[in-house]
């Protein structure tokens, strides 16, 4: 288990890098001045710097000095010439003499471009989407023919290794490369900023801890929650901070906890305890003999005592469940394991045998003199 920092997996993680490096870099004008463009996701960024590899290297150190107390460290990086290509995720980028914007595909020194093997226990439609989907990539990616042609004879080969036929690699690449270069539109969102959904507004922000392993990181969100709320970000969102004093707070800590037998044994808290209006449904299965005894009523009163009806079908198990009488409103109250339906064809068949032979079930003992016998008895009379 981490004991120090963050742990990369958490459901904040993002956040508080975009929360550290706005505070300790972007905020400080001193630190920006060389600055002329930056984009950030997650821990890869690029930009433009103006000034030597020197400087270069003495802001680096500097942003490094002020991240470390938050546990933080930038290990990896470079500086190149305009016309020298740099990578940003899975792209190359640099600028020709022409000054114009040139792309190609990053792939990292320790990728074997391995992919799903051919003959695998997969659907045919799955390898062919493969190859469309790399190749596309490419087409996506590359803004140059000529370096495109050559990116594709790469992937050739690598879904050769792979076993793919030749065929079927030859014909989805030249539909590639016939293809016309799209790209997606831009979407309105900083890379370099925490992205609050507007939509619905809501009025915290929730933070799930999962079976209680993320507590360090819940007692980071405490301690900093205050400093985020009165951030740009969030202060351009008053729907966050205009709750009420009970409710006030940036953030909702929800603790999730893992499926129990009790839990699939018992009904569900949210059920039993459910303030809302609501009532039991039909199933409405095909002769279903126990929908036609569900009430249609919100409550029932039995003995005084009015009991609020729960969630559920003929279907439900596990439920406490009251049969009322048209003529005197006398109740019977039960509980089950079973389903619903299953239980009331059981009190059906008992009171059909009382009721084929009534001498005898008042007097022989394979009767049980039980609450049963009582129901019956009282439906027969």
């Amino acid at each position: 288990r981490q004991r120090n920092g963050v742990p990369t997996g958490g459901s904040l993680c993002v956040q508080l890098v975009y929360y550290v490096m706005r505070k300790e870099v972007y905020s400080d004008v001193s630190m920006m001045t060389k600055i002329t463009s930056l984009k950030r996701f997650i821990d890869d960024g690029s930009g433009f710097f103006s000034g030597t590899k020197r400087q270069y290297t003495e802001w680096i150190n500097k942003i490094n000095q002020r991240i470390h107390k938050h546990g933080l460290n930038i290990d990896e990086h470079t500086i190149v010439d305009p016309h020298q290509f740099v990578s940003f995720l899975d792209i190359q980028f640099c600028f020709n003499e022409d000054g114009k914007l040139e792309t190609d595909l990053y792939v990292k020194p320790t990728d074997s471009r391995a992919y799903l093997q051919y003959g695998s226990s997969h659907p045919n439609h799955v390898y062919s989407g493969v190859v469309y989907s790399q190749c596309y990539r490419l087409r996506r990616i590359i803004n140059c023919n000529i370096r495109l042609h050559a990116r594709i004879s790469e992937l050739k080969v690598a879904f050769q290794t792979s076993n793919y036929p030749l065929k079927m690699i030859e014909n989805i690449s030249a539909k590639v490369l016939s293809m016309e270069r799209k790209l997606p539109k831009a979407r309105n969102s900083s890379n370099s900023s925490i992205v609050v959904p507007t939509t619905p507004s809501p009025k915290s922000i929730r933070v799930i801890s999962t079976f209680g392993s993320d507590s360090e990181l819940i007692d980071v969100v405490r301690n900093i929650e205050s400093e985020l709320a009165a951030s740009t970000s969030f202060a351009s969102t008053p729907d966050l901070l205009s709750s009420t004093p009970k409710e006030r707070g940036l953030f909702k800590l929800v603790k999730r906890t893992g499926a129990s037998l009790r839990n699939k044994l018992v009904k569900s808290k949210q059920m039993a305890l459910n303030k809302g209006k609501c009532k039991t449904a039909t199933c409405n299965h095909k002769n279903c003999r126990c929908c036609r005894i569900i009430a249609d009523e919100e409550t029932v009163a039995v003995n005084g005592i009015i009991a609020r009806a729960s969630g559920g079908t003929c279907l439900t198990y596990n439920v406490i469940y009251c049969f009322v009488c048209l003529k005197c409103t006398k109740g019977y109250v039960g509980r089950t394991v079973q389903r619903l339906s299953d239980r009331a064809g059981q009190h059906r068949r008992n009171y059909y045998a009382m009721l084929k032979d009534i001498t005898n079930a008042l007097t022989n003992d394979i009767y049980r003199k039980d609450d049963e016998f009582s129901l019956g008895l009282h439906l027969i009379e």
